[in-house]
C-alpha cells in the first residue's frame, strides 16, 4: 500500500524529505602540525597535497601496477605508524579518541553549491558525507547530545 516504504529499513516511514534533518561534520584540527588520530580524517591542506592523495588512492587500487601498490602500500603503513606513535606519545593510548567533530545543519532549501562552498565543509577522501536523521527520532536526540552544532546552513 502507500503506507509502505520501499526501503525495508525504514520502518515508519520516517525517512521522508519533509522530516529529516540533514548535518554535515565539521573536520578540524588544531592546527598545522596537530596530531591527528590515526582513524581521523586527515586535513589535505593544499593541492599538491591532494594530487599525492589522488595518486597514492590510484597506485594503492593497483591502476600503475602491483609495483606501485607495494610501494604505496608501504607508504601509508609507514604515515600510519607516524600517526600512532604520535598520537600515543601525545595521549598514551590509541584508546584516547578525540571529542565527535562538531557538525552544521543543513537549512531544506540550501543547495549542494551553499554547502560546498562553505568554509567549514570539508570533503573526505572525495566524498561529499551527509548524516540523516528522522526530526523526532530517538538517534536525532542522542546525536545531538554527543555533538555540537554550531548552526544551520542558510541558502545564499
Amino acid at each position: 500500500g502507500e503506507s509502505e516504504t520501499a526501503m525495508p529499513w525504514d520502518f515508519n516511514n520516517e525517512f521522508e524529505c519533509s522530516k529529516l534533518a540533514v548535518y554535515f561534520e565539521v573536520h578540524c584540527t588544531e592546527g598545522d602540525g596537530a596530531v591527528i588520530h590515526p582513524e581521523c580524517v586527515e586535513k589535505l591542506k593544499d593541492q599538491g597535497a591532494t594530487m599525492r592523495f589522488y595518486e597514492s588512492s590510484r597506485a594503492l587500487k593497483g591502476d600503475e601496477g602491483p609495483e606501485m601498490a607495494t610501494v604505496a602500500r608501504c607508504l601509508e603503513r609507514k604515515h600510519l605508524h607516524k600517526q600512532r606513535k604520535a598520537w600515543k606519545k601525545k595521549h598514551r593510548s590509541l584508546w584516547a579518541k578525540p571529542a565527535p567533530c562538531p557538525v552544521v545543519r543543513v537549512h531544506p532549501a540550501a543547495t549542494l553549491h551553499d554547502i560546498l562552498t562553505d568554509k567549514r565543509m570539508v570533503v573526505p577522501n572525495f566524498l561529499v558525507t551527509f548524516m540523516m536523521f528522522p526530526e523526532e527520532h530517538p538517534a536525532h536526540r542522542a546525536f545531538l547530545k554527543e555533538r555540537n552544532c554550531l548552526g544551520v546552513l542558510e541558502p545564499k
